[in-house]
């Protein structure tokens, strides 16, 4: 027998081959798999996913390129079972080969997913979703549904009785997961339209998908729908939304917020009330500052218009025309005296009383002056007045 010759190839050749063989078996070009993760790597720089696939019996490379790895609801970890979509392809310079991953969900959450999504489109349909009452401001009581031993329970209470010491909190305690969470929930419900709240807060704390399941129970959402009484959400953290945290009248990111969201801070409060009546008084300070102002401008115009204000105006000019008249009269009284002593001193001169002073003196019969003898028979009796007195004397003796 003839040996046949085999030709002879490279490592590349091969690795190249086995590539092309691959990559046009439609079989490979589109494929879901499933398994468990294991080696996971997620590169700091590029963002890229590199792990490990693994079953019982055998072992599957997988990479994951940063532009589909960022489209992840979730963080892959190693020892998680998850549903791998992509192709299958041979990295050449190994010789190895790998499916090339575009998609990835937990195993087992794509049919729940469907169902969580058509229980949402059948409570919008509902109107579930729609009811937004709005939160009471200055509520009296606050009842809490949550786990009786949960951290959420004890971040409402601090923050309550930090907040607004004066509400009154009523805990109604309920299993927030497992199986028996969904009817004790609404049970929990029932007993706190009873008790006069105010305002329903809900939730617990943080956790997995699972562990937040029966906050996306349909009786739960309808519990929540129907009551008469305002809810604040506030399951999980942050990044986790629930059906309950859509059918709520108002959400919460986490419990210690929905406590803040559902009482107010009365030291704010307070401090506002003291800003407003210190803005008040001041307003009303400076109303009466102005009020005071336009008064005393209305007093002034008033005085100024007034006639007790005139006659007042008038008598003062008066006085001090009277003063000035008076000391007019005086001066001219003054200078009158001045004259009429001048008069006086040329009337003395002149007068014949002063010329008697001087020697001379004047006889009188019957109370007229005597210039000639001729007036005088003898036995007539006459005055003779002196400068100085006067004497009484009979004639005697006539002489021409």
């Amino acid at each position: 027998m003839e040996n046949k010759k085999i030709p002879t190839v490279s490592v590349s050749q091969v690795n190249r081959a086995v590539a092309l063989m691959i990559k046009n078996d439609r079989r490979f070009s589109e494929l879901s798999v499933k398994g468990e993760i294991s080696d996971f790597t997620r590169h700091y720089k590029t963002g890229h996913l590199y792990f490990t696939l693994c079953d019982e019996n055998s072992r599957l490379k997988a990479v994951m390129w940063e532009n589909c790895a960022k489209k992840l609801d979730f963080s892959p970890e190693n020892g998680e079972s998850v549903i791998c979509r992509g192709f299958l392809r041979v990295y050449e310079p190994t010789g190895v080969y790998e499916i090339d991953v575009v998609d990835m969900e937990k195993e087992g959450e794509g049919a729940q997913a469907k169902e969580l999504m058509a229980l949402l489109k059948k409570l919008e349909r509902d109107g579930v979703f729609s009811q937004k009452r709005k939160i009471p401001e200055f509520p009296k009581k606050i009842a809490v549904i949550t786990s009786q031993g949960g951290a959420a329970l004890q971040d409402i209470i601090n923050i309550v009785s930090r907040r607004c010491p004066t509400v009154e909190l009523a805990v109604f305690s309920a299993a927030v997961q497992g199986a028996d969470a969904p009817n004790s929930i609404v049970n929990a419900f029932q007993q706190a339209e009873k008790s006069g709240a105010d305002t329903i807060i809900f939730g617990r704390g943080g956790g997995s998908s699972d562990d937040l399941s029966a906050f996306n129970s349909e009786k739960v959402a309808r519990a929540i729908f129907a009551s008469k009484i305002p809810t604040i959400s506030a399951v999980g953290h942050q990044t986790d939304t629930t059906i309950a945290d859509l059918a709520a009248d108002l959400r919460a990111p986490t419990p210690s917020a929905a406590a803040e969201l559902a009482v107010p801070d009365l030291s704010q409060i307070l401090a506002r009330l003291e800003n407003m009546l210190i803005a008040v008084r001041m307003s009303i300070l400076g109303k009466i500052a102005s009020e005071e102002n336009a008064l005393n401008e209305r007093a002034r115009l008033i005085n100024a218009l007034s006639p007790k204000n005139k006659i007042a105006q008038k008598s003062q000019k008066v006085d001090e025309l009277a003063e000035k008249l008076r000391r007019s009269m005086s001066r001219k009284i003054e200078l009158c005296e001045a004259a009429l002593e001048r008069q006086i001193g040329v009337i003395s001169a002149l007068s014949p009383l002063e010329v008697l002073k001087r020697g001379y003196s004047v006889t009188e019969k019957d109370g007229k002056a005597v210039v000639k003898s001729s007036e005088l028979n003898v036995g007539d009796k006459v005055n003779i007045r002196l400068g100085y007195g006067m004497v009484f004397a009979e004639i005697t003796d006539i002489r021409n």
